[in-house]
Formats: C-alpha cells, structure tokens, sequence
C-alpha cells in the first residue's frame, strides 16, 4: 500500500511541474529543453490552416509572416514579442477582418502549439518544415 501511495504521489508532483496553465485555462505542455530565439527560425506549417515564416533581419530583429494555407493571403502582423518559452503575436485577417492574439508554444524543438483567442478561438499545432 506504501508503494500505491508512494507512486501516486510521485506521479501527481510530475504532472503538475510538466503542465502550465495560461490566463484562459488552457493546460499546456512544458518542455524541459532551453529555447532560444533562433530555435523559432524558420518555416513553420499547420496542415490546413496557417503558415508562418521566422527570420532575422539585417539588425538581427526577430521577424514573422503568417499565411493563410486555404488562400494564400498574408495576415497583417500588428505585434510581435518573443522570448524563451513563448511567442506572442497579434494579427489582422483583411479578408474576415478578424483580430486574433495566438501564444505559441515549444512542445519540441520541431513543434509549436498555438493558442489563438479574439475573432476567432482553437489550437493549432505547427510543425516546423524547414
């Protein structure tokens, strides 16, 4: 019985410290992998709905494009703010004329789990293609 009670309790603690919770509620996945910016660089795709392009400029400034994937339509990126464990990005879709604010996500180097609130809401998961 010790054992049971033991295992539960180490469970328990593992799960709690491999989850966060955002602001809306949304439990998200928290990596034990270091991020850095340069980990965001470059193309990323969810199957179906959006694509993004990450680089740096010639001042080193971290940069974003987005695409829609059903029209190919660029969405007009209004804000931007990256850092280690998150990137934060408000857009314009002129063809809704939805306003969106999308938090993204490490899940592994080679995935990004987006959380988009405002005119629209869900969860998208990037993969990084390039």
């Amino acid at each position: 019985m010790k054992k049971i009670i033991l295992f539960t309790v180490l469970f328990a603690s593992f799960i709690s410290s491999a989850q966060i919770h955002n602001a809306a509620g949304n439990i998200k996945t928290k990596s034990a992998i270091e991020f850095t910016n340069e980990d965001y660089i470059g193309f990323w795709s969810s199957e179906g709905n959006s694509h993004i392009v990450i680089w740096k400029d010639c001042s080193n400034n971290m940069q974003m494009a987005e695409f829609s994937a059903i029209s190919g339509a660029p969405l007009d990126i209004i804000s931007l703010n990256f850092n280690k464990t998150n990137l934060y990005v408000k857009t314009n879709f002129k063809e809704t004329n939805w306003n969106t604010e999308s938090e993204f996500i490490f899940l592994d180097k080679s995935t990004l789990i987006c959380t988009i609130s405002g005119d629209d809401n869900g969860t998208l998961t990037y993969k990084k293609i390039r």
